[in-house]
């Protein structure tokens, strides 16, 4: 079982005698001292050049690969998520995951200056562009669509409705189908592009769906996930892979075969938060990135094959595949490795490593990192980046099988639900449903204690211990790692919100739903009132379960209420309307029946907050 893994720093890879190739100051106008946070990248056609989206420092990086360098770097947007390149290299497009836009750019003599921008929705998360760079695809987390965008125009020119928020996007090779994995709806939309239309939608079991790739035959899909298997927290589950599971899942584009998946997990050396996906050596090779174990693992389809199963018992990879190095390769990084792409050789992997502030490049004939481009950071990371370094760390749980990232995706919520024992009990009955609860998001958690559903801890310091060692089955963390985490967790906002007018004022049925939510007849400030919209008491709402240790709820904030789906404790309302039409209706919580335009108008409200 290998160590946990140090933070990846330019001293370390000098120890290891790794070669480093640095960015000079007058190359950026972005200090040194910034945080990169490479997310994804696009490798040009010719190999020639690499487009770096850098998240948290809001810029692009181009990097040149003969020289190992970063030529260019160009602040772009809020929170860059994702790139594209055309197949002549000139034009690239980034979409802004926090800005709702996307950036065009023009890379004519490695200028990397930017053309236009162009509104596309609220929290994109993917984009691909045509070869010829003529138009753009964007995936709309929020919105739930993939839209068009004519770059010659500037405009969105379509919109098509998918699964619940798309991210991950690839085009088939012969440019006639999109296929979009849904994060939170389980599923991958094909987009037929002569229509622009779903041409259909491919159920799965697997959630916190990521990178999509598309074998070079244009037949297959592939993307990296995990399952969500449901049973507690225990260490006995979690050994069994019984808790959770990382995957990738295979899927013919035409439907014409049942999804098949393979589980990325060693009995024992499980891994963690599977992030990036990358189909090789003319389709041979599949590259899997693991943000939380740090590591990058290389399948070869050989003679035996792989062991593709349409479903699994537990998920625990084959130990026949762990032992055969003709098949199967894991290559430690260090730091977050987050979106793969291969050279045109189809041997050269690309990784965009977050945490490390780095592209690095791996010889996968070899497995050994050959080189290792810095985009810039500063040399000790900050409290919060240490917080953030421990919140993606698989490594703090029972057999390194998830982070707190796993369910807390990216500081929000993945809308799953989990039986982490911090209520106080374990649910044994049958469906082993009760005592699972949603995963909230994280985003001013800080404002808004105490926390739990049930709203039993009051000190944000204890519950991170908690959250260690019981929902994470792994050990205590040092004082120290307590301040780092509550320090990133400081961090955590919402975006800008998309339901609100383009001033940032009220639309007028929400400012009509406004006048309801406070008054008596919808009883909703009786609880969610104060500057965070709840008001830190424990409430009696109809909803607790016989094995409750702790009687009552904790109101969570309606801040960014939009995006928290599914609702209340155990996500049994899918949508905003199902609860406020079922067990959370006003007339159940003290106030009274309300008519149809009345629920529309109130709806309206809380979806601007």
């Amino acid at each position: 079982m290998p160590q946990r893994p140090k933070r990846l720093s330019l001293s370390i890879l000098l120890v290891l005698g790794l070669p480093v190739f640095t960015l000079s100051a007058q190359e950026s106008t972005i200090g040194r001292d910034v945080d990169r946070s490479p997310i994804a990248l696009a490798v040009s056609s010719d190999g020639k050049r690499i487009l770096v989206a850098n998240q948290t420092a809001g810029s692009v990086s181009l990097i040149d690969t003969a020289q190992s360098k970063v030529i260019r770097e160009q602040p772009t947007g809020d929170r860059p998520i994702s790139v594209a390149l055309s197949r002549d290299g000139r034009t690239g497009v980034v979409a802004h995951w926090f800005g709702s836009d996307l950036a065009v750019l023009d890379l004519t003599d490695d200028q990397l200056q930017i053309k236009a921008r162009i509104e596309v929705g609220p929290e994109p998360r993917g984009v691909v562009l045509m070869p010829d760079g003529s138009t753009a695809f964007v995936s709309i987390g929020v919105a739930n669509e993939v839209v068009r965008v004519d770059l010659a125009t500037r405009k969105v020119t379509g919109r098509v409705a998918v699964g619940r928020e798309p991210r991950g996007i690839a085009l088939t090779p012969d440019q006639s189908k999109l296929v979009v994995g849904n994060s939170r709806g389980q599923s991958i939309s094909v987009i037929d592009l002569t229509r622009f239309a779903v041409d259909r939608t491919l159920p799965m079991q697997a959630d916190n769906l990521r990178q999509v790739a598309v074998s070079p035959d244009g037949k297959t899909a592939y993307v990296a996930a995990m399952n969500n298997r449901g049973r507690a927290t225990t260490v006995n589950n979690i050994d069994l892979g019984w808790v959770l599971g990382q995957r990738i899942e295979r899927v013919r584009i035409d439907g014409s075969e049942p999804v098949e998946n393979l589980t990325l997990d060693p009995r024992g050396d499980a891994a963690g938060d599977a992030h990036g996906l990358a189909i090789g050596d003319g389709g041979k090779l599949l590259a899997v990135s693991n943000g939380g174990t740090h590591d990058i693992m290389l399948f070869r389809d050989g003679k035996s094959g792989l062991p593709w199963a349409e479903g699994v018992g537990r998920d625990l990879m084959p130990a026949n595949l762990v032992q055969d190095k003709t098949r199967y390769r894991r290559i430690m990084v260090t730091g977050r490795p987050t979106e793969l792409a291969f050279a045109p050789d189809g041997i050269t992997l690309y990784v965009a490593n977050y945490l490390a502030n780095a592209v690095q490049v791996i010889n996968t004939a070899t497995g050994v990192i050959t080189r290792t481009i810095d985009l810039g950071g500063p040399e000790t990371p900050s409290l919060a980046r240490q917080g953030e370094a421990l919140f993606h760390d698989a490594f703090r749980s029972s057999n390194h099988w998830y982070s707190c990232n796993t369910c807390h995706s990216e500081g929000h919520t993945g809308g799953l639900d989990f039986d982490t024992l911090n209520d106080g009990w374990q649910d044994r009955s049958a469906n082993h449903l009760r005592s699972r609860k949603k995963a909230p998001t994280l985003r001013r958690v800080a404002q808004t204690g105490p926390w739990t559903w049930h709203g039993w801890q009051d000190d944000l310091d204890d519950a991170m211990v908690e959250s260690f060692t019981k929902s994470m089955q792994g050990n205590k963390p040092a004082p120290a790692e307590v301040k780092a985490l509550v320090a990133y967790l400081g961090t955590l906002e919402f975006p800008k919100n998309p339901y609100r007018e383009p001033d940032g004022s009220l639309t007028p049925a929400a400012k009509r739903g406004e006048t309801l939510f406070r008054s008596k007849k919808a009883n909703c400030a009786s609880c969610h009132g104060g500057a965070e919209l709840s008001d830190g008491k424990i409430h009696d709402v109809g909803l607790n379960e016989d094995g409750d240790v702790y009687k009552g709820h904790n109101p969570p904030s309606l801040r960014g209420v939009y995006d928290k789906d599914p609702y209340l404790h155990d996500g049994r309302a899918k949508t905003l309307r199902d609860a406020l039409t079922g067990d959370h209706a006003p007339e159940s919580l003290g106030g009274a029946p309300i008519s149809a335009q009345e629920l529309d108008d109130l709806i309206a409200y809380l979806k601007s907050l």
